[in-house]
């Protein structure tokens, strides 16, 4: 299949990825009939009346049944199971796929469905604000989006997803599943974990020193921004990828360590040198960050 031959998606959980998606490909295909598949037939007729989706369904199968694509924007937690329920109603060469945060775990339980033609994907974007209210059709612009083939991958799917990802103005990137969850557990997974622990230590100190509160500013903002983010679906996120987490923070750990050794040392350069090549090496990976 190619990008001309989706002419109808089904999207399973409109909130704020599924919605995204849902506006930015009425915006790039105007003609693509979407169809908004959900628990809260309250919150699908919000989607609609936002544009995410032109019709909206809490039947599954039915909802799937005449889709070209169908795109699963659920928990981590949930999406293999409706991966399996919806397989018996998909039409012959309808593809899946799907905007988790973990891939290996999803992509190895839906190649094992039978007929299931399956590629993972990861929007390398998002907020900490959940729902379709917040969705955006540009949310995706300049963004990577990763997709994960796996040995049981169409050629034309992993084509199809690639081009679809462009044409709503991401960055496409090829993983296979598993390098996609270690990448994922340092630059996304383990920052999230951090920020929830550094709002809980402030919230310990508190205790003991009440002043501290009003003393927040920009740096805590800046580093604890994602804690606000949903909590059911992060624990998603921590439970399926425990394995790359702990090694992401260990890893961490043994970083942090060579920084306090040289403030235990009382290192004035090393101190210097090391929070300076941080900080370059910071500009080269986000280049059109704010000093």
């Amino acid at each position: 299949m190619n990008l001309a031959g989706l002419k109808k998606i089904s999207i399973v959980g409109v909130g704020l990825i599924g919605g995204s998606f849902g506006m930015a490909v009425k915006q790039a295909f105007p003609a693509v009939q979407i169809t908004g598949i959900g628990r809260s037939a309250e919150r699908l007729c919000a989607a609609q009346n936002l544009g995410a989706v032109d019709a909206v369904s809490t039947d599954l199968e039915a909802g799937v049944r005449d889709a070209d694509l169908v795109y699963v924007a659920t928990p981590v937690g949930i999406e293999l199971d409706f991966i399996r329920r919806m397989a018996p109603a998909l039409k012959p060469g309808a593809v899946v796929t799907d905007a988790g945060s973990t891939k290996a775990r999803i992509c190895r339980g839906a190649d094992g469905v039978p007929g299931m033609r399956f590629i993972g994907g990861h929007p390398m974007a998002g907020s900490e604000s959940a729902g379709v209210e917040s969705a955006s059709p540009n949310l995706f612009r300049g963004a990577a989006y990763v997709v994960t083939p796996t040995e049981k991958t169409h050629p034309d799917d992993l084509i199809l997803m690639k081009r679809l990802a462009e044409s709503l103005g991401a960055r496409a990137i090829e993983l296979d599943p598993e390098t996609h969850d270690r990448c994922a557990a340092v630059i996304s997974h383990l920052p999230h974990l951090m920020a929830a622990a550094l709002v809980s230590l402030v919230k310990e100190r508190a205790g003991e020193t009440p002043e501290i509160l009003e003393m927040v500013a920009g740096s805590f903002r800046d580093m604890t921004r994602v804690a606000e983010s949903s909590s059911e679906l992060w624990r998603d996120i921590f439970i399926s990828n425990d394995a790359c987490i702990k090694s992401a923070a260990a890893d961490f750990l043994n970083a942090l360590t060579s920084g306090l050794n040289k403030i235990c040392a009382g290192d004035a350069e090393g101190i210097r040198d090391w929070f300076k090549a941080a900080g370059e090496t910071r500009k080269s990976i986000l280049p059109g960050s704010r000093d």
